[in-house]
This record gives structure tokens, C-alpha cells and sequence, in this order.
């Protein structure tokens, strides 16, 4: 199969068949899907990218996704949705934009090893690949994509015209850039090239004109030619000029260090630097940003190569020293004066007063074109004196800071993509190793962190042991507790690297970073990060500022941060001496607390009127996030999910038990929301010992109850038995007749699971009675909508209908938006059951709209579910397509045991 968006998006299937892929939203929704990857992307991702910033609902979104699915289904592909992101599973050359840039790639491998030939094809067949503007039908959406995909083409067209002046086509080169310069005449390096290329075929005339031309658009955008387009423009006036030499992008430069061997992709990071220095704007400067060993040094290396020749004047490259771990960085007026000497400046001439010297520096280069490399900047002060000012000249600024202050363009460099960092881990290894097992090292660079310095080491290691298998490796990196040891190699070192970034900070920054480093293994927010340093939330947000701005937390999505995979490593380990064993342990009790709290507040908002007990709370004035609402306390659950479940674990092992017990026990309704099966399991078990530890036999007892519910979700009858039993014996010893009939309930399930239906409407009848006794209303009408369920079973519809309808007003006037789902669903299911077809089908959608608005996506399959199989009995099978795709998508995510069933229903259509 052939996937396109190199110009209009199209699917083509095996054996040539092209698949529609519907309208201009979902191309656009495909389209940035392709283009990202095994990056992948979520759906608030896909809403910012296709429809912009909270312009397009997740309903909306999610709709979308559903049709590219049944669009790549029908290609023979498939949308894997892995931890909230989708993913189209194919392979990358079988989409253009990635096997263009895979041979932009090989073409420049080529170029460097001298093999002009092969460069030639491989860039000939990667422009070949592009039929149109990429992206051509939909309307102007991702336009960030369309650009990056032009910039990548104009580079790949100024490449091959560079290799085919060396091979002396100037035919060829001429044909190939006409078009080019007329397009985008600012491009002074292409048309230097261009108006060689015609003087050497005889076509002076025109090389004049092109050079007009040129002129005219510089003039009005205030800028003059540069050296390397006048000096083509004499050539064309000579009569006995010669080509001139090709302006190869790897020719050794005076002044820059080499280029990086092993450097891969980066394409697009390239691009926007490239961008930003090319004339097109009044930038005069770029800052290349990310966190220690990111290759921003090697990024900006190659982008000043590949910029050298708008710059006739030179490229001076100079380490600023701001994060070298040896030297003190440079002053400002030792960066001028080191620059001064480079440029050739008789060392006499050079004033010693700041301002004289920032003065006769920038006289100096106003007048020329040179580009400057300015690397490992420490912060915005050492670097500011020593900016080109607008005009001719421009530099390249790196550093681990984000330099926000410094108003020029800012390229962040994250980690590298999976499959980059396989190959630069191969690159890095040679061609003698490169059997290794794909899905080894996967694993390898992922304990790398796909950190660039981290995947080079690895890889060096490797290679110089000839005696190490990749599967050796893998296993001496999956070891936590030695894993930075072995990201060293004597020269390098990933700690070492980290430790200069720590060393950086201020005083209570340092002290906060390194208790979030030892108690938060996820995301988390400022709130959190307040509850274990201690401090005001305003104050904690200020540091987490400066840490995401230094590169040492990310800030995935806004309010949220996290710590890269061997920087949480490093903070823990060095916590472990740096923070005193009590003060770490108080940090994790008082994170503990504010989950606690939190989830707390949540669990009171979405399964309102539940029976509780007091919480044992820490006597502290601890904040909390704001949650007015079911949708935000639902939004806060799901997003501190694993934290949760962590914390929860953590508190066990640390001797918190109370903590443990309490909040698997406040967990216990987002749980069966969610259908979040695992974390409902493991918490609970590890509640279960806390609360045995404690003594505490009506936590037991609670906890107990829950658990075996946990395992009658997943169809594990005999533990639930076990732990149902357990509980209704507990609630007994400590006179908890509330708990001993929701005991008994919950036994009475197990009666129906074996399709028993008398004997648990015998045992849920006294059950219903207590309930409606002690007037709790949500519990008794749980339990009438059980008795219904049964009744059905029975054949006693009209009983279940009844008694349905009660629960269901009680649940719709208490608020509980999942009970009314599940009760709507059993409504439909019984007048599917009894014929009555048109109220089925009214429930159904009723209960969709009903989970929707609960957030309980196997409520919504369940409706899905039944909804298709209305559909295709009624004879519409496009309908029931439809409604069995979403069920699908919604018991997949769940991990349910209905995928099966509903995808063979699809495939009998």
C-alpha cells in the first residue's frame, strides 16, 4: 500500500486500488497522522493541528479519527491507539513524505563520502516523489506541516543543483532552478548557482537579468546582495570566466569545528533554522535550545555548513563555556575580544572599556556577511553584547536555557524520534554489527531515553566490545540502578552531563527539583510539586518555570511537567545523598495527602452520595486544584491516573499504610468508570496489606468489598467469592450492618453470574429493603436496578421495565450520570429483547449521550453494541458498520473481552 501527501492525500491500496479518504477534514486528520508517524499524536494534539486551539470538540475529533480508521481498514492498515495516541501502523517508506526524507538523507551521505553520482539519483527520486503542494486538498489547515514539507523540498532542490554543477550539468541545473528563483528570488545562494550555471551554457543575457531581478526584490525588502551572488554576477560579465567551483554544503570550513559524522534527521529542525537565517526576515539570530546532550552543538554545526555560502564573509564558531563543567564561562567582553582575534584584529587595536569594544566590534561585521556560532551559551547577559544587529551578518546561539528573553527565533530540540534514534544508534555502530534485532533496539534507546549522548555512548560501548550481543546491552541497560553508570565512557557521561545543569541552579530550586525527582515518577502540576516542596503554589510554579526553561522538566502540555526518563534516573540517584532520607520520606507523605485530597474532592463530584468514611488527612492548609465541575474532576482523575496508582503503591512501601488504604478506597468509583482494571487490582491488593498491617478491620473489610468487585469485572470469580466473604465477615465483626449488606449484594452477583436469577433476587430483595430502611437512595436504587436485570432474565419484562424506570429517575435526579447510563442501556437491551425496536433504539442513544456526559467509554460501546445490531436487523448495514466501529474503538481502549465479538459482527458484513 501507497499513502501520498506529497501533493493531494491519497490512499492507494494493494494491487493499485486508490481508497477514498473522505473530506478535507479527515485528509487533514490522516495527513498530520502520516506525517508524524510513530511519533503519533493525541486527540488534543490533532484538535490544535487540524481545527487550531479549542476550535473543534473531542466529539468532534473523535469522529474524525473513527472515519481515517475505517479509511485505513480499507487500505489493509490500521489506527493502533497506544497510551491516548494514535498511530497509523505502516511502514515509513510507504509514505512519501518519509521515504523523500530518507533519501534527502542517503543523498546527503553520499555527498559527504565524494559519490556525486548516487547523491544525484537519490535526490532526483526524492523530488520525483512530490505530484503537487504537499497537502494540496485541505483547504489551510496544517499549514506548520505544509511549510516544513516546502522548506524540506527547497533544500532538496538547492542539493541536487549543487551536486549537478560539481558534475558539471549546467543544463540541468539551469532547468531545475529557473523555476525556483522566479518563485522565491530571496534565495541568493540558488541564485548565485543559477547564474553560474547559465553563464557557463552561454546564456549571459538572462544571467543578468536573474541578477536584476535579485536585486530589485532585496532592494525592497532593505537588504543588498551578498558577496557570493555579486561575484556570480561579475563571472557573467567576463568573457573568459570559468564555473565557478561548486558550493558544496560539506566543504571544511576555517573556523567551525568538523561536522558531526553520525549527525541523523533533524530535518525539520534544520529547516527551521535554516529558515530563520535565510533573508527572509529581519531575524539576525536563531537560539537552539534543549536539554544537555540533545546535539544542539551538532545541529547548529550543520546548519552553519549548510548556510556558509550566504555568507561569503565566514563562519566563526566559538564555546561560550556556559555549561562545560571545567571552565568558567566567557564574559561578554571575552566572547568580543576572543571573536575581534579571530576576525584577524591586531590585538593592539582592540579597546579594553566594554562599550568601546562591543562598539568597534559591531562597526567591524555591520559591513560584511559572517555567521557566528555561538555555543553553550549560559544565559541571555553573556550573549546579548555580541549580536549581530540587523543587517547582513546573523548567528547561531545554543543553549541548555531557552534564552526567552532574546527576542530572535527559538528552535527547541527535543529527543529524537524511535525510529532516528535507531539509526543513529546503527550509524553510530557501523555496518559490521547491523544484524541486531529490531525490536532489541527499540528497547535499547528507549532506556537511552532517546537521548542523543545517551544513544552514542551505548552505542560506542557496544561496538568496542566485540563479545556484547545487543540482547547484553539491553540487559545491562534495563538495570535502573546501574544504568547511568553504564551511559559512560570515560569522555562522556550522561550524569556528568546532568550534574553541570543541577550545579546551575539556585539554592531552593535545586532542593525542589531533586524531592520531584525522587517522589514524582509522571507528570505533574504545580500543585503537586507545592504539596512536596512545601511552598506556595505561586512560589513552586516560578521554579517550575525556570526548570522547564533550563531544560531539566518539560512541559508537555500547559500545567503539566515531566521529568525525561534518565533525568528523573539522575534526580533520584543523586537525591538519594543530596536529601536526607526523612525529609524525602515527609515530601512523599505530603504528595500522598494532596492526592488524597484531591481525588477526594473528584470522587465526591462523580459518584456524588456514595457511603464514606472520614479520611485521616494531614493537619496542614494544603491547596488544592479547582474542580467546579463533573468534566474537570473526571479530566483530574484521568490525568493523575498513573500518579495515583504510583503513589498509592509508594505510600504502601514506605510504611504509609493508612495513606494506601484511604485512597484505593477514594479510587474505588473513578475505578469502575473507567474500567481501569490493572491500577484497580494493584492498588487495592496493596491497600488490602496496609489496612491488615494496620489492624484495621473495617478498612479490611472496605477494602475487601471493593477488591472482589475489581475481580468480578474481570470475570475472576473465585477471588471475588474470596474477598466477598472476607468483607461480609469483617462488616460483621465490627457491627457495620451498611457494609454487611453491601456485602451480601455484591455475593449475590456471583449468583447471577451462574444464571442462578431466583436465588439472587433472594438474596438482593432484603438487600433493596435495608437500603430503602436507612433511606439511601443511590444504594437502593443500585440494587433495584439489579433486581431488574434478573426479572428480565426471567421473562418478567414488564416488572424489569418498571423497576427500571424508578431507578432510573433516582439516578437522574441524585445526579449520577453513570447509573443512568448503565440503567438507559438495560432498558434498551430489554425492548430489544421484547420486540419493541423503536424504544430500544430511543434508550440507546439516550444512553450514549448518558456516557458521554459520565465519561464511561464502555457504556458507550455497550450502546454502540446494540445500537448496530438494531441496525443490521432492520437491514442497514451501513449503520450498523458504523455503530459496531465506534463499539469497537471503545472496547478496544478498554482492553474489554466484547472486541472480538463485535469486530466477527463486522466482518459478517
Amino acid at each position: 500500500m501507497r499513502f501520498a501527501i506529497l501533493g493531494p492525500v491519497r490512499v492507494v491500496a494493494d494491487g493499485g486500488r486508490v481508497v477514498g479518504a473522505g473530506g478535507p477534514i479527515p485528509r487533514a486528520v490522516l495527513a498530520l497522522l502520516l506525517a508524524r508517524g510513530s511519533i503519533g499524536a493525541s486527540l488534543s494534539e490533532i484538535i490544535s493541528s487540524v481545527w487550531g486551539e479549542g476550535a473543534a470538540t473531542e466529539d468532534t475529533a473523535y469522529h474524525h479519527v473513527s472515519a481515517v480508521r475505517k479509511v485505513l481498514r480499507q487500505a489493509g492498515a490500521d489506527l493502533v491507539t497506544r497510551e491516548n495516541r494514535y498511530y497509523v501502523a505502516v511502514e515509513r517508506d510507504e509514505v512519501d513524505w518519509h521515504q523523500f526524507r530518507r533519501l534527502v538523507e542517503q543523498a546527503g551521505a553520499a555527498r559527504e563520502a565524494g559519490r556525486w553520482q548516487l547523491a544525484a539519483d537519490r535526490l532526483r527520486a526524492a523530488l520525483d516523489l512530490w505530484r503537487a503542494e504537499p497537502l494540496a486538498d485541505i483547504n489551510d489547515r496544517l499549514e506548520p506541516l505544509r511549510r516544513q514539507m516546502t522548506d524540506s523540498r527547497r533544500h532538496a532542490v538547492d542539493l541536487l543543483a549543487e551536486t549537478q554543477h560539481r558534475l558539471g550539468r549546467y543544463a540541468e541545473v539551469v532547468q531545475l532552478l529557473s523555476d525556483e528563483v522566479g518563485t522565491d528570488p530571496l534565495r541568493e545562494g540558488t541564485a548565485a548557482l543559477l547564474i553560474d550555471a547559465l553563464t557557463a551554457v552561454g546564456r549571459r543575457d538572462e544571467a543578468g537579468e536573474v541578477f536584476t531581478r535579485v536585486r530589485r526584490r532585496l532592494d525592497a525588502h532593505g537588504r543588498q546582495p551578498g558577496g557570493r551572488l555579486i561575484a556570480a554576477h561579475r563571472r557573467s560579465l567576463r568573457d573568459d570566466a570559468e564555473p565557478a567551483p561548486a558550493a558544496t554544503a560539506d566543504r571544511p570550513l576555517s573556523g567551525l569545528p568538523r561536522a558531526d559524522p553520525h549527525f541523523t534527521d533533524r530535518e525539520e529542525a534544520l529547516a527551521r533554522v535554516r529558515a530563520a537565517l535565510d533573508g527572509s526576515t529581519d531575524a539576525s539570530f536563531c537560539v537552539i535550545h534543549g536539554m544537555g546532550g540533545s546535539g544542539k552543538t551538532a545541529l547548529a554545526v550543520r546548519a552553519a555548513v549548510q548556510l556558509q555560502d550566504s555568507f561569503p564573509d565566514g563562519v566563526i564558531f566559538l564555546d561560550l563555556r556556559g555549561y562545560s563543567g571545567r571552565d568558567t564561562a566567557l564574559t561578554p567582553a571575552e566572547t568580543l575580544d576572543r571573536l575581534l582575534r579571530r576576525m584577524r584584529v591586531d590585538g593592539a587595536q582592540i579597546p579594553v572599556d566594554p562599550e568601546e569594544l562591543a562598539a568597534y566590534f559591531h562597526d567591524l561585521i555591520d559591513d560584511r556577511r559572517l555567521l557566528l556560532v555561538l555555543d553553550n551559551a549560559q544565559d541571555a547577559a553573556q550573549v546579548r553584547p555580541v549580536l549581530p544587529r540587523a543587517g547582513a551578518s546573523a548567528a547561531i546561539v545554543t543553549s541548555r536555557r531557552r534564552l526567552i528573553s532574546l527576542e530572535g527565533s527559538s528552535v527547541p530540540l527535543d529527543v529524537l524520534d524511535p525510529p532516528d534514534a535507531i539509526r543513529l544508534f546503527q550509524v553510530v555502530v557501523g555496518g559490521e554489527r547491523d544484524d541486531a534485532d529490531p525490536g532489541v533496539l527499540a528497547r535499547i534507546v528507549e532506556f537511552c531515553g532517546r537521548l542523543p549522548l545517551a544513544i552514542r555512548i551505548a552505542a560506542a560501548r557496544y561496538r568496542a566490545h566485540p563479545g556484547i550481543s545487543p540482547a547484553d546491552l539491553e540487559a545491562l541497560l534495563a538495570m535502573e540502578s546501574s544504568r547511568l553508570g553504564h551511559l559512560d565512557d570515560d569522555e562522556r557521561s550522561v550524569a556528568a552531563c546532568f550534574r553541570i545543569s543541577l550545579d546551575d541552579l539556585p539554592g531552593q530550586v535545586r532542593k525542589t527539583f531533586l524531592l520531584l525527582g525522587t517522589t514524582c515518577a509522571g507528570a505533574f502540576d504545580a500543585h503537586a510539586a507545592a504539596a512536596v516542596a512545601d511552598l506556595p503554589v505561586h512560589e513552586v510554579t516560578g521554579q517550575l518555570r525556570l526548570l522547564a526553561d533550563r531544560h531539566l522538566v518539560s512541559e508537555r502540555l500547559t500545567g503539566r511537567y515531566q521529568f525525561h526518563d534518565l533525568i528523573a534516573l539522575f534526580a533520584r540517584e543523586h537525591s538519594s545523598t543530596a536529601v536526607p532520607a526523612g525529609e524525602r520520606a515527609v515530601a512523599l507523605h505530603r504528595l500522598a495527602d494532596h492526592l488524597l485530597r484531591t481525588a477526594d474532592l473528584a470522587d465526591r463530584i462523580i459518584t456524588p452520595h456514595r457511603y464514606r468514611v472520614p479520611l485521616e488527612l494531614l493537619d496542614r492548609d494544603a491547596a488544592v486544584p479547582s474542580l467546579p465541575d463533573y468534566d474537570s474532576a473526571l479530566r483530574w482523575l484521568t490525568v493523575e491516573d498513573g500518579n495515583l496508582q504510583q503513589v498509592c503503591l509508594d505510600a504502601a512501601a514506605a510504611g504509609l499504610d493508612r495513606l494506601c488504604w484511604q485512597l484505593a478506597y477514594t479510587l474505588r468509583g473513578y475505578y469502575f468508570l473507567s474500567k481501569r482494571w490493572h491500577p484497580w487490582t494493584v492498588t487495592h491488593e496493596a491497600a488490602l496489606a496496609a489496612a491488615t498491617r494496620l489492624g484495621d478491620r473495617r478498612a479490611m473489610a472496605m477494602t475487601a468489598n471493593n477488591l472482589g468487585l475489581a475481580y468480578l469485572e474481570q470475570h475472576d470469580r473465585q477471588r471475588a467469592a474470596a474477598h466477598y466473604w472476607r468483607a461480609r465477615e469483617l462488616f460483621g465483626e465490627v457491627g457495620d450492618a451498611h457494609g454487611e449488606h453491601t456485602a451480601a449484594a455484591n455475593l449475590a452477583w456471583l449468583y447471577y453470574d451462574e444464571r442462578d436469577f431466583v436465588r439472587f433476587l433472594d438474596e438482593m430483595r432484603p438487600v433493596y429493603e435495608f437500603y430503602r430502611r436507612e433511606k439511601s437512595e443511590r444504594n437502593a436504587a443500585i440494587t433495584l436496578r439489579g433486581i431488574a436485570l434478573a426479572e428480565a432474565e426471567l421473562g418478567r419484562a414488564a416488572e424489569a421495565v418498571a423497576d427500571l424506570l424508578v431507578a432510573l429517575e433516582v439516578f437522574e435526579r441524585l445526579g449520577l450520570r453513570l447509573d443512568a447510563a448503565m440503567a438507559l442501556n438495560a432498558l434498551g437491551e430489554i425492548y430489544q429483547r421484547t420486540g419493541h425496536l423503536g424504544s430500544a433504539v430511543e434508550r440507546f442513544e439516550q444512553a450514549v449521550v448518558a456516557a458521554e456526559q459520565s465519561g464511561s467509554g464502555y457504556e458507550q460501546a455497550r450502546a454502540h453494541h446494540r445500537l448496530g445490531e438494531l441496525a443490521a436487523a432492520d437491514g442497514d448495514p451501513r449503520r450498523a458498520r458504523e455503530q459496531w466501529s465506534l463499539a469497537v474503538d471503545g472496547y478496544r481502549q478498554l482492553g474489554a473481552a466484547q472486541v472480538a465479538e463485535v469486530e466477527a459482527l463486522l466482518d459478517g458484513l
